[in-house]
Formats: structure tokens, C-alpha cells, sequence
């Protein structure tokens, strides 16, 4: 069946073209009983509008593209759930891809979307250089970066992160509040922006109570990939054992899906959680409060985050200004932690 157009409802309605189009885009230069007529007609025939020539005439598509770095991560779930909650709410349709953690893979597709005249682009990532940016920003539509601090001015560029570095912080408070005082860390190299401030918080908190890190507490994991449960629980179950053996009563993971994987490598050495040794991770997803016992953490409020994002995106699309956000995150203390008794 072929497709209503404009011109068969002017046909059947017995008018112009141009008047069909103005009582269709509601104008009010068509009187409001011809307006009526028309728009039923059209109902009536099944017409639908072309969103592609709408766009061309109004410069906006109403669409934007989301980019993800993958599906199996709770953590971008919850991002993208937040974005497309916010666009749902003013009309706008949301195109999802996943970058699978390759900036090049990312620009291509930022580009596609942008082929396809979306009105702008949120990417959920953890590496973002400054070459990267300078590309992005070549793409003349305004694009949102989540989870990741864009450095410098950038026109049409925009960031919106957790401080990494305070919530590091927060987290080595806490152990270090409990009475620890030989900590470990067990990092993620594939994401080296955020490892770095996390593992920069856990030096310095040390540093500051007048302990000296031993190059034995840490240890950064070289081969899991971007959002890859199952390898982020394969490094925190192969990397605390030795940590352990080298001494530390508690262990400060770079995400909880580590930190779930140390506390099976615990269990799999007869240690008890925590009275043999405290755990604590970063991120608070779904799994801290099933696995046993509750899980330590430092909250990133991703669901909040999306929503921010797809505001920002909003602002920048009507020209307003937009400003760079850094989100402060919450320590949720839960039973994996507790006070050092005899081992410091």
C-alpha cells in the first residue's frame, strides 16, 4: 500500500497543499474548523508525518544517539535508563549503539548518528584524549561525554563525571576509621583515567596518615576487558590472594564487581568476611546488597547521572549555556567492613 501523502489529503479534502501543511503543523493562519477537518482527514487516511523532511525543515530530528560501552555492565544500564527516562519526557526518540570500548569504533559510530541527523549524543565513556575531544567536537552537534572529566574549553562539548578521586578518599577514610592500617588495592588498568584518581586517593589518604604504601598492597589488573563481569570478578578473585599473603587486613577494590570476586578468594582461603579481613568496592550495583556478606561501597548515582546528561543536552541544543559537572559520590557502609582487632 503505498504511503498517505500531503498532497492526497489535499485532494480529498478538496484544498491546497500548502493549506493542508500549515493545518497539519497547526498554524494559525488556517481558520480553526478547516484546521479540524484537515487533521481528521489525515487521521482518517492513516497519514503519517516524514520525520526525515520535518527535520530538514526544522533542523531538528527530535532523535539523539546513545553510546554505550557495552550491556552486560549494570553500571551504563542505569546511565542509559536515566537518559531515555528524561528524553521520553519531552518527545524525544533515543538510537542506542555500544563502542565496546574502542574510541575509534566510538568516533564512527558518532558519526553515523550524525549522518542520520540526530539532534545530539551522549557517550558513556572512560577514555576520553584530548585529540579524541578535539574530534568530537569537529562534529558540530552538541554531544555529551558521561563518566569521563573533558579538560579545557570545547564548543558543543560537554562532561559530566563522579569525582573518582573523592570517593577514593571516602573509602580509604573509612577503612583507615576502622583502624586499618596495612590496605590494599586491586585496580583496573582498561580504564586508567578513573583507576588512576581512585588509586591516587588510596596513596594519598595513606600518605596522610603517616603510612608508607608497600608496593606489595597493590596490584592493577592488565587483562580484563571494558565492562566485562566476568573478567572484573576474574581479577579481584586472582589479584587479593597475594595481597593477603602480603599482610593487608583490607581491601579498597576498584569497582564491585572486583570486589565481589576478592571476597570468593577470601571464602576459597578459609578467611571469614570481615572479621579476617575488610572489603570495600566502588560503584553500589545491584549485586552489593545480594552477595554475602553485603557489600561495602562507594555510590555513583548513575540513574541521576543519565538524567543530568540528557538535560545538558537539552540546554546545549537550545543554545543555553552548559556547564562541565563533577558529581560528588556517597560512601554506603554495609557489613563487609569492620574494626581491625589484632592484625596492625
Amino acid at each position: 500500500m503505498a504511503r498517505v501523502s500531503i498532497k492526497d489529503i489535499a485532494k480529498a479534502a478538496g484544498v491546497s497543499y500548502s493549506t493542508v501543511s500549515r493545518a497539519l503543523n497547526n498554524q494559525p493562519t488556517i481558520s480553526q474548523e478547516v484546521r479540524t477537518r484537515v487533521q481528521a482527514l489525515a487521521q482518517s487516511m492513516g497519514y503519517s508525518p516524514n520525520a526525515l523532511a520535518q527535520g530538514l525543515l526544522s533542523h531538528r530530528t527530535h532523535t539523539i544517539g546513545v553510546i554505550i560501552t557495552t550491556i552486560s555492565d549494570r553500571f551504563f544500564v542505569d546511565i542509559f535508563k536515566g537518559i531515555e527516562e528524561e528524553a521520553k519526557a519531552t518527545d524525544i526518540s533515543v538510537f542506542l549503539a555500544i563502542s565496546n570500548n574502542d574510541p575509534e569504533h566510538e568516533i564512527k559510530i558518532i558519526e553515523n548518528f550524525n549522518r542520520r541527523r540526530v539532534d545530539g549524543v551522549i557517550v558513556a565513556a572512560s577514555r576520553l584524549s584530548h585529540d579524541y575531544a578535539n574530534r568530537l567536537e569537529q562534529i558540530l552537534i552538541p554531544i555529551v561525554v558521561v563518566n569521563h572529566q573533558v579538560e579545557g574549553e570545547f564548543h558543543n562539548l560537554y562532561s559530566i563525571c563522579v569525582d573518582d578521586y573523592a570517593g577514593g578518599q571516602q573509602a580509604m577514610q573509612h577503612l583507615l576509621g576502622l583502624g586499618h592500617r596495612r590496605i590494599g588495592y586491586i585496580g583496573m588498568s582498561n580504564r586508567p583515567a578513573s583507576n588512576q584518581h581512585r588509586l591516587n586517593a588510596y596513596l594519598d589518604a595513606l600518605k596522610a596518615h603517616g603510612i608508607t604504601p608497600k608496593a606489595s598492597w597493590v596490584s592493577i589488573d592488565q587483562t580484563a576487558d571494558e565492562g566485562d563481569l566476568q573478567g572484573d570478578m576474574k581479577a579481584g578473585q586472582s589479584l587479593a590472594p597475594r595481597l593477603i599473603r602480603a599482610g593487608v587486613t583490607a581491601l579498597f577494590c576498584y569497582c564491585d564487581t572486583v570486589a565481589i570476586g576478592a571476597m570468593m578468594a577470601c571464602r576459597q582461603m578459609g578467611l571469614e568476611i570481615p572479621k579476617d579481613i575488610s572489603i570495600i568496592g566502588f560503584d553500589d550495583n545491584d549485586l552489593c546488597e545480594i552477595v554475602y556478606p553485603p557489600l561495602a561501597t562507594i555510590r555513583q548515582p548513575k540513574y541521576e547521572m543519565g538524567k543530568m546528561a540528557m538535560g545538558m543536552l537539552l540546554s546545549g541544543l537550545a543554545k543555553k549555556p552548559v556547564e562541565n559537572r563533577m558529581i560528588q559520590p556517597t560512601l554506603v557502609i554495609r557489613d563487609s567492613t569492620s574494626v581491625i582487632l589484632s592484625k596492625n
